[in-house]
């Protein structure tokens, strides 16, 4: 082979200088070939002063230059470098090593494609050398060429201007004089020589590092390339699958989120052909029955066969109905049962997408299964426990029901005879029946304090018994603290009088008057009173102080006494409906155990508090603190005589008339009433039903009626709305005499038409203040 001509020998380095040889710019591996960075540096310190003169301003274009060793005691290295003057100023030098003749430069010279024509302009040749070279340089793929070492014999101009330079000065430089990362450069070397020595194609994804640090993905595929001497080179072709592997890592990032989604959730997929009648059921669909993938082919038949007979028609009627009704909606979900392989039933829930053509119709159905086995058993669970807290709700209103039933029963049963008691012993008292004889008036009063204990028990009981039902009413109003503490005072004084007690009071006058419910207050005052006169031995002493608490926003009500005392532990067992520290058949103090409890329920609903210290031996002090001024947001409601609660009757014209018609079916309770209303001048009739009741006040125009309401025939509400619906009797004034004591009781009967309402017992002075009320207001109608 013949030597290049020495114009056209293969210079790597290249150096863009000023005309007085400053770099400003240099070509690849300049640095690896004069160790170091050329950019703003001379020719002199490049190479040497003569040499920088040589090229700067010398005659000769090219020249030979021994390059001084890198090593102490090396062979200098023969350079070969060129000076080309640039149109407009400055300088390209060319430079490099000169090659020797093992390195078979001249069969890489030969073989070599250069871009400047090699024939005369015009020549057919030369157009078709031009046009292929127009051709490969056109294509965006990396093509190349290179020989057995590892040179480039020919790069297009993809390939070239990925490096930032021109196709002819990467001609004959090697993979590590244009590139710089050490380990692409040994990918690239493997591979090629791969080629040589298999003389097979090799496909390989492989990676490029930019000066910029960015990456360049590739698709490269090299091939033996067969010269017609035989010698061997490496045709290389590499397609950018920069942005190609970018969504592939998107689309394996998703897939494997998609992947731990399906595995968290449990999900089994499956897929559904309509068209083709195919379907897919996943590795996971088919463990959710117990199945491996292999034990189930991937049919309809696998999916109709496992599930429940009773669930069969309505799943496939279900499927069915999606996918040829579009109005039906591209999503359902069903709710069924599959056999698992250990012959047990799981419940499933199955979540289906429907795809549709553009008719409508479904042609492909897509979606999950979801065991949801353990969620039907907790509901099951919920739905047992659910019915079972309805049945014992039930019970236990019935149970209410029953008990107001029996309390008001009771309540009527017992007031009834004790109505006729205290009555007949109230009249016989006032003489109605004749003088009295001392010995005669203390049976008497022992008759009526045993009837109101007895009273007071039952009344007990009842208040109890609407508390717990929130039923216990109160009407607040200015009460005055003096009065209502010596009301209290007496009546229990004569009792303590009788024990041997003395009985003190102190207040330090700072509190006159509270907002709260009289009665009631009395009520507390009475049952804490009752309670130290109860357990305090013969000779002690009881009392009742008043003083001003929270700096006179609370007045402090504290009944104390020298009694038995209360153990600690028994401190909050006092406060217990129905419990007796004093209990069994031994006992020695009489009394329901309803008083305390009842006292804190209505300290309580005044807003206050009831607190108590206790020494056994030495007594017990009971505090009771209610502030003055009503709660904020409070509802105040006009006070009512004590069991009274009176409506204005119907206004009719007066009549002259004292007849009372009295309806009632027990004898022993009107005899009683009947003397005493005679005694003051009445003419009283008596009805023993509610059907007769109606005739006779039809019939007598009465000034007043006095109406139980459990009677015969129909009772007294139902006399009562057949009086008021009769005009000729719509405006005879009513009274509702009752031993009915339950909540709402007084408010059914004033609904019914009832101008007033008395439970019984009820004291004949009442009953006379109520009637002569009422009668004055009336008067025989014509």
């Amino acid at each position: 082979m013949s030597a290049p001509p020495p114009d056209a020998a293969w210079l790597p380095l290249w150096l863009l200088c000023d005309e007085r040889g400053v770099v400003s710019t240099y070509g690849p591996g300049g640095e690896e070939l004069l160790g170091l960075d050329p950019r703003g540096r001379t020719l002199a310190e490049l190479f040497d002063a003569v040499v920088a003169q040589r090229l700067v301003s010398g005659p000769e274009d090219r020249f030979a230059w021994a390059r001084p060793a890198a090593k102490e005691g090396a062979a200098p290295m023969s350079w070969r470098l060129e000076r080309h003057r640039l149109e407009g100023g400055g300088l390209l030098v060319r430079a490099g090593p000169v090659k020797a003749a093992t390195e078979e430069v001249p069969t890489a010279w030969e073989r070599r494609i250069p871009r400047q024509p090699l024939h005369p302009e015009g020549n057919i040749l030369e157009q078709q050398r031009a046009f292929m070279l127009a051709l490969l340089d056109a294509d965006p793929s990396l093509i190349f060429v290179k020989d057995r070492h590892g040179r480039f014999i020919f790069v297009n101009k993809a390939l070239a201007d990925s490096y930032s330079t021109t196709p002819d000065a990467m001609v004959l430089a090697s993979n590590s004089q244009v590139h710089s990362n050490a380990q692409e450069l040994k990918v690239f070397d493997v591979v090629d020589q791969r080629v040589l020595q298999t003389l097979t194609p090799v496909r390989v994804e492989e990676s490029v590092t930019l000066r910029d640090e960015s990456v360049i993905w590739y698709e490269t595929h090299k091939r033996p390339l067969r010269a017609p001497n035989g010698e061997t080179f490496v045709l290389g072709i590499a397609v950018d699958i920069t942005e190609r592997r970018r969504v592939e890592k998107l689309l394996h990032e998703a897939n494997q989120r998609l992947e731990m989604a399906v595995r968290a959730g449990q999900l089994g997929l499956w897929d559904w052909d309509v068209a083709a009648n195919t379907v897919y059921f996943s590795p996971a669909w088919k463990a959710q029955i117990g199945y491996e993938d292999a034990e189930l082919p991937n049919s309809i038949e696998t999916l109709t066969g496992h599930i429940h007979p009773e669930d069969l028609t309505r799943v496939l009627e279900a499927v069915g109905r999606h996918l040829q009704d579009p109005t039906k909606g591209d999503r359902y979900v069903n709710e069924f049962r599959m056999l698992a392989k250990d012959g047990t039933w799981r419940w499933i829930a199955g979540y289906a997408l429907v795809l549709r053509d553009a008719a409508g119709a479904g042609v492909r159905a897509t979606g999950f299964h979801v065991d949801i086995t353990e969620r039907k058993a907790q509901e099951e669970a919920q739905q047992v426990l659910s019915d079972n807290l309805r049945q014992t709700n039930e019970h236990l209103e019935r149970l209410g029901r029953m008990k107001d039933e029996f309390l008001a029963n009771m309540s009527h049963e017992l007031r009834t005879p004790l109505n006729a008691v205290l009555g007949q012993s109230e009249a016989m008292g006032e003489g109605i029946f004749g003088p009295l004889t001392e010995e005669q008036r203390s049976s008497l009063r022992t008759i009526e304090e045993s009837g109101k204990h007895l009273l007071s028990l039952i009344n007990d009981v009842l208040d109890v018994t609407k508390s717990n039902a929130g039923h216990l009413e109160l009407v607040f109003a200015p009460v005055p603290v003096e009065e209502v503490c010596q009301e209290s005072l007496r009546l229990v004084r004569e009792q303590a009088r009788r024990k041997g007690l003395s009985l003190s009071y102190a207040s330090d006058g700072q509190v006159v008057g509270l907002w709260g419910d009289r009665r009631r207050l009395r009520q507390v005052l009475l049952n804490l009173l009752s309670n130290a006169k109860k357990f305090t031995p013969e000779g002690g002493r009881i009392g009742l102080e008043v003083a001003s608490a929270h700096e006179g926003a609370a007045v402090s009500f504290t009944v104390w006494d020298t009694g038995i005392g209360i153990a600690d532990e028994d401190r909050q067992r006092i406060f217990e409906p129905f419990v007796q520290l004093d209990a069994g058949l031994a006992r020695r103090h009489e009394g329901s155990g309803l008083g305390l409890a009842l006292v804190r329920r209505l300290v309580e609903l005044h807003h206050g508090t009831l607190t108590v210290e206790s020494t056994l031996g030495k007594g017990s002090r009971f505090t009771v603190v209610l502030p003055v001024e009503p709660p904020a947001g409070s509802v105040t409601l006009e006070p009512v005589g004590l069991g009274v609660m009176t409506r204005l009757p119907t206004p009719y014209p007066l009549s002259a008339g004292r007849t009372v018609l009295i309806a009632d079916d027990h004898e022993a309770n009107t005899r009683h009433l009947e003397d005493y209303l005679k005694a003051h001048g009445f003419l009283v009739r008596i009805a023993r039903d509610g059907e007769e009741a109606v005739r006779m006040c039809r019939e007598m125009k009465p000034a007043v009626v006095l109406m139980d309401i459990q009677l015969p025939r129909f009772n007294g509400l139902e006399a009562i709305r057949h009086l008021r619906a009769d005009a000729t009797t719509a405006a005879v004034p009513m009274v509702a005499l009752t031993a009915l004591a339950m909540p709402g009781d007084r408010e059914r009967c004033l609904a019914a038409g009832a101008d007033a309402y008395l439970h019984k017992p009820v004291r004949l002075g009442e009953v006379l203040e109520v009637v002569n009320r009422l009668a004055l207001r009336s008067a025989p109608m014509a």
